[in-house]
């Protein structure tokens, strides 16, 4: 009966300590990304158009950022300060049809938006999403493929690990 009880008690406490290790800030992005609730992201070090960055999300099991309200603009934008990203793609577009904005590549309509004035307004089919330091880390629209920009991908936490 002591073998079930110590037995018992060592399962118990190995569970409290995954319980305390997977609440701590931080312990479940790996190196280089940046925790924030319940996701991670991170910011490149290299420039590509809207779809290349789209593509090197994915092959990091992960998606152009998304933003949905206030707070995660808010976290965003100092995230960019801090790595000194000037302008940086976001994962939405508005290609398949004009003014209709959605995060890709799930197709979610936006229910927030942070617009600099005048934006968006598809100056020579401009229908990618940019976060933009010339307007103070507002939002732009801004041509897909001729420009390159750096990118933010956000993934799940402990989503399997990033190599390279």
């Amino acid at each position: 009966m002591s073998t079930n009880i110590g037995e018992m008690s060592a399962k118990i406490i190995t569970l409290s300590l995954v319980l305390i290790l997977s609440t701590q800030k931080g312990c479940c992005c790996p190196n280089g990304w940046t925790q924030y609730k319940y996701s991670c992201f991170h910011v490149s070090r290299d420039s590509q158009n809207w779809f290349n960055a789209l593509k090197m999300c994915e092959i990091h099991d992960s998606h152009l950022v998304h933003i949905e309200n206030f707070e995660k603009n808010n976290f965003i934008k100092h995230l960019l300060l801090s790595s000194q990203a000037n302008n940086t793609w976001l994962g939405a577009t508005d290609w398949l049809e004009e003014g209709t904005w959605l995060w890709e590549p799930h197709g979610v309509r936006l229910n927030y938006t942070n617009f600099a004035p005048g934006q968006p307004n598809n100056y020579n089919t401009q229908n990618c999403l940019l976060m933009d330091a010339l307007h103070n880390y507002q939002w732009n629209d801004l041509e897909c493929v001729a420009l390159t920009r750096h990118y933010i991908c956000e993934r799940g936490e402990s989503v399997g690990m990033i190599i390279g």
